[in-house]
Formats: C-alpha cells, structure tokens, sequence
C-alpha cells in the first residue's frame, strides 16, 4: 500500500526530481521488488517464528507426557516395594515366632518332665527330722527351683482362690458348712505351675460343695 502511494508521487513528479521518465520507472521497479524480497522475507521469518513456537509446544507435550509416565512407573515401583516389605516382615515376623514357640516347647518338655521331682521334694521335706539332712536337702531343692523360675517356672496359688476349671482340677468334693467356703479350694493335693504366664500343669485340688 505504501509502494503504491510512493510510486503514484513519484511518477507524477519525476520531472520535479530531475530523473527521466525511463529511467524512473526503473528505479520504481527496483524498489518495488527489494520491498517484496522484503515482504517475503519477513512471511519466510513469521513462517519460522511459528514453526519454531509449534516445535517448542509439541517438545514441552512430549517433556509433559515423558513426566507422567516416569511418574506413574516411579509410583508402581514403590507399590512394588511396599508389598515386598511387608511380605519380608511378615515373613520375619512368622520365622521368629515358630522359633520362640519351638524353643518354649522344647523347654516345656524338660521342666514338665521335672514337675515329679519338685513333688517329691515337696513330700520329703516334712518328713526329714534331721535338721542337718533337712537342711542340704532344702538347698538343692532350693536350687532346682531357682533354676527353673529363671526358665520361666511359677508356682500356682491355690490357697483361699475359687475353683477355676482352667486352672484347677477338682480330684474330690466335700460338703462344707460355711456357704462362703462353696466353691472355694479347701485343700490341694498336688501344686501347679505355670510357664510363661501359661498353664503348665493344673493344679489338683478339693473343693468345697
């Protein structure tokens, strides 16, 4: 638009500007296709521009999307891990349960089989009437028993306790006047122990009825 206002100015005023016609012509030839190499030019550099801006939007989608997917594989993985921790402890946790409990049952084994000698002691004793006899016999009882409450070894209270059948095994009834002795232990014939706050032998007593 601004070629053609110039060259309309131009061309009616060539003679004021000293130029012969011709050759003004000429000169209106020329820069009218320096202006379109410029026009040109400039569609060519706009052309890029926005080449250049759609290339940069679809590297940026691509960056974005290449993010999500790191992501979402970055959050299977830590699920992976997760699971494979907790089946790990829970797996630890199992093995060092069966272990305590193979231990405690190899363990309740022996002292079980030991209970008869404690009764034996428990029986002697009021027997012994000499006091030196008595005396080295109640030493070793002493330390076989120590020995076995550091294994885990309780003896059972049965003394004023009410009969508890998951404690207790009743052996034989009497009939009692006080109404506050029924149900209630009056003697014990044989102690028991427990292991491990577990019952270990029940306690066999007579209760009151």
């Amino acid at each position: 638009m601004h070629f053609f206002i110039f060259w309309a100015f131009f061309v009616s005023n060539w003679h004021f500007f000293g130029f012969g016609k011709v050759f003004a012509i000429q000169l209106l030839k020329c820069i009218r296709n320096y202006m379109k190499k410029n026009d040109k030019t400039t569609d060519n550099d706009q052309e890029k521009n926005h080449l250049s801006e759609t290339s940069e939007t679809q590297e940026n989608t691509e960056n974005t999307d290449d993010v999500a997917q790191l992501s979402a594989q970055l959050e299977e993985e830590r699920d992976k891990y997760l699971r494979l921790y907790s089946d790990f402890e829970n797996f630890r946790k199992r093995v060092q349960k069966e272990r305590s409990e193979l231990i405690l049952s190899a363990s309740e084994s022996v002292i079980l089989s030991l209970l008869p000698i404690l009764d034996d002691f428990d029986r002697a004793l009021p027997a012994i009437s000499d006091e030196a006899t008595k005396s080295g016999v109640e030493l070793v009882y002493s330390k076989l028993k120590s020995t076995l409450e550091n294994k885990g070894l309780k003896t059972m209270e049965t003394k004023g306790v009410s009969f508890d059948a998951d404690f207790h095994e009743a052996v034989a009834q009497i009939p009692v006047n006080d109404e506050k002795e029924k149900g209630q232990i009056i003697e014990e014939i044989q102690r028991g122990y427990y292991l491990n706050d577990k019952v270990l032998r029940h306690a066999k007593v007579i209760v009151g009825n």
